[in-house]
């Protein structure tokens, strides 16, 4: 798998191995004491570890040896509880094991025993990429991490999130106000992650980011989760609701890498994340600028949408609720239904369902993945009033290439129906596009 630059990987994968100071040396249960305190003293150390034959079996201490008498078998003041970690370890884990078990000092293992590792000779490069505010690792840890999950056959995916008006918060509050939002929104991200198949970071200022070995889909479900997540956080004395722009890229790959260079195509992932993630933020801030469309205010060259809502019902039992959708066009009509956890906040469901009449409808538009849908309060400056309604932000994918496109909707009736009218809101130009070129077609 021959492209990566391995000096380059190292740099920025450090492993036990690599801090490992102490050389091999050992003493063995039946060595006198003499023997360990002659060695201590030669090597300029206050520990050793104690192997019988291939086996480290514990450890000995000069504070254990004070005061012992110089033929007494090791055996007989030796700790048989000595950690052994491997010598492949990244530094970072090795730091959690030992804080975990309380241990001062470790033995690296390598099919053999390969040396010893302290507590301070990883203090330095753990507290080099941490942050003490939210108790994260910075973004070299997530690329570390990445990187060997390519290494070793798995395919990632990135998450990137960024905090809305995050400036908002230091301005009109304080900045131990601001410094709480991203507490709060570092445990709420953390709280959802399996720690064995994510890892977050604080990736700079107001953003984090998450590197999982979940596909495609999976990544989508758990950011969209996350973010709903966030808009459920309080913090006191603010009014305003707390929530991040996200994006997600990676997990589509289902055959293995061939002269690849790991680094790269993790930077790669993180770009085309953000990137994502910056055209949410961008298509929220849309909406703050009053540039869609209000009630009673009708945009130039509006296309009117040429599908109806004939019907739309959200129905809950126990712990189900079912949203239904029909949708018609020419004469043509479909219904669809989508259910889920009655948790699942019903905009949700009826956008899926939304989604699946329409794309059953009219076939050919392409494919719609759902990558947003909240509700939002937008502030008319000019009225001096606020209006409740659905945003919806969706990827049309279609052999031309692939377009993010956003639609918001007041709720007047209800949300439901807004969730709907925002998703047709969303796709409205495409799909107008498509249906005259569709017309077109047909008339020739």
């Amino acid at each position: 798998m021959g492209a990566e630059h391995p000096k380059k990987a190292r740099a920025t994968m450090k492993k036990l191995k690599d801090l490992i100071h102490s050389p091999p040396i050992w003493v063995n249960p039946q060595h006198p004491v003499k023997v360990a305190v002659a060695l201590m003293q030669s090597l300029h150390v206050d520990v050793l570890p104690v192997r019988d034959g291939d086996q480290v079996v514990g450890m000995v201490t000069a504070r254990q040896l004070l005061a012992v008498a110089e033929e007494v078998p090791v055996s007989q003041v030796m700790t048989a509880d000595a950690l052994l970690l491997d010598a492949e370890m990244p530094v970072r884990e090795a730091a959690a094991k030992m804080a975990e078990k309380g241990a001062d000092v470790a033995f690296v293992i390598n099919d053999t025993l390969a040396g010893m590792v302290r507590a301070t000779d990883l203090i330095l490069e753990v507290s080099r990429s941490y942050d003490p505010l939210t108790r994260l690792p910075w973004q070299d840890a997530l690329r570390e991490w990445s990187i060997e999950k390519l290494r070793t056959g798995h395919e990632i995916s990135i998450l990137f999130f960024d905090i809305d008006r995050f400036g908002q918060f230091n301005k009109q509050y304080d900045h131990v106000t601001g410094d709480r939002v991203l507490e709060l929104v570092a445990r709420t991200i953390e709280r959802e992650l399996d720690p064995d198949l994510t890892i977050l970071c604080r990736y700079g200022g107001d953003e984090f980011a998450v590197a999982t070995v979940y596909m495609s889909g999976e990544a989508q479900q758990l950011a969209a989760r996350i973010a709903r997540r966030v808009e459920e956080i309080q913090v006191p004395k603010v009014r305003e609701v707390i929530s991040v722009s996200y994006g997600v890229f990676g997990g589509r790959r289902t055959r293995e890498r061939e002269m690849v260079h790991y680094a790269a195509t993790v930077d790669d992932l993180i770009v085309r994340a953000s990137r994502m993630c910056l055209q949410m933020k961008q298509r929220k801030g849309t909406l703050a600028m009053l540039q869609l469309p209000l009630p009673g205010v009708e945009p130039e060259e509006r296309v009117e949408p040429r599908v109806q809502v004939t019907g739309i019902s959200f129905i809950t039992q126990g712990k189900e609720a079912e949203a239904s959708v029909e949708l018609a066009i020419s004469g043509l009509r479909v219904l669809k239904q989508v259910r889920g956890d009655v948790k699942q906040p019903p905009e949700e469901l009826m956008v899926q369902a939304a989604r699946d009449a329409l794309t059953a409808l009219v076939p050919g538009i392409g494919t719609v993945q759902v990558h947003h849908v909240s509700k939002v309060t937008v502030d008319l400056h000019e009225k001096n009033e606020k209006m409740d309604g659905v945003m919806v932000v969706v990827e049309l994918l279609t052999a031309s290439g692939n377009q993010l496109l956003s639609g918001f909707a007041p709720v007047r009736e209800n949300v439901q129906r807004a969730a709907v009218n925002a998703l047709l809101h969303a796709l409205n130009r495409p799909l107008a596009k498509w249906l005259s070129q569709s017309q077109l077609s047909s008339s020739r």
